[in-house]
């Protein structure tokens, strides 16, 4: 081939996606990716099988994870790359122990419970979480399933141009305007604490998906942030519902702030059906181009 494609923002089992590692590498490798990363939500336990793999993808596979934190209270997400995984695998178990999301997730979930109750919003009244937490922030997508099957709640998702679950917790959970906000980054650790997290690891740090925020002007935010927290290295330019124009901001930023520049789909499988790993939903691949400066540190 002439030119060279990448996807640095996959999902595996190892969090919300429905691949298995093995899965992703044959996708991967049937459509002749350069460059991938599963970036799974604060772990990379999908590397710990990945060892055990041979002959299946013949590109390159960057260490990475996605972590995620807050600035001025919205809820962000930081991808790592080439980050070292037992350190991060050792900082999951510690923070993210069956014990700790239970114990977060079930305080979440009445605070969401609470906010319900004050709205006009019907959900059953007797909801509860399982025995067992499947995994953490499963209790988001228990309660959007439920307010979405009932048609009473309809006029709520249409106030705020919410049509699926990732717009709900964008524009709904983590909205401070939303009457469903629940001010989660009381639970989670701060963005200092993750970027020297990622750095510790030997990684770098991205930005990820930053037009998804529910923020007045992107690139404000963006501005903001790289001028009051230390350690950002790069942004996640090309996303899948990005723009090309939006990507192109983004990548100019990058230039004039001596940012590093990466992309990816965001591929979960079935939880995001519209998603195709390689190309996201704008159907444009990622160029190999884009990572050059930093790939092979």
């Amino acid at each position: 081939m002439d030119k060279k494609y990448i996807d640095l923002h996959i999902h595996s089992i190892y969090s919300d996606g429905d691949k298995s590692p093995k899965e992703i590498l044959e996708m991967a490798e049937n459509l002749e990716l350069q460059y991938i990363s599963i970036t799974d939500h604060e772990n990379c336990k999908a590397y710990e099988e990945i060892e055990k793999i041979t002959n299946i993808y013949h590109g390159n596979i960057i260490c990475g994870c996605e972590l995620m934190t807050s600035f001025n209270n919205i809820i962000i997400e930081l991808l790592g790359y080439h980050v070292n995984t037992e350190i991060i695998n050792e900082w999951y178990e510690e923070r993210y122990s069956k014990e700790e999301i239970e114990k977060r997730d079930r305080k979440l979930f009445e605070r969401l419970k609470q906010k319900i109750n004050m709205t006009n919003l019907e959900i059953e009244k007797e909801i509860c979480l399982p025995d067992e937490i499947p995994y953490t922030g499963y209790f988001k997508f228990m309660i959007y399933e439920k307010l979405k099957r009932n048609c009473k709640n309809e006029e709520y998702f249409k106030k705020y141009n919410i049509n699926n679950y990732e717009e709900f917790i964008r524009k709904g959970l983590s909205n401070p305007q939303n009457p469903l906000y629940i001010q989660e980054s009381d639970y989670i650790a701060t963005i200092q604490e993750i970027i020297n997290l990622i750095h510790k690891a030997g990684g770098l740090v991205f930005v990820a998906h930053l037009y998804k925020y529910q923020v007045k002007n992107h690139i404000e935010f963006l501005r903001n942030m790289i001028e009051t927290i230390e350690g950002i290295d790069g942004v996640e330019c090309n996303y899948s519902s990005f723009s090309q124009k939006q990507t192109r901001i983004l990548e100019e930023f990058c230039n004039n702030n001596r940012l590093l520049k990466s992309g990816g789909s965001d591929y979960h499988g079935k939880l995001k059906p519209n998603i195709q790993m390689g190309k996201g939903t704008q159907n444009y691949k990622i160029e190999e181009k884009m990572i050059e400066k930093w790939v092979k540190q």
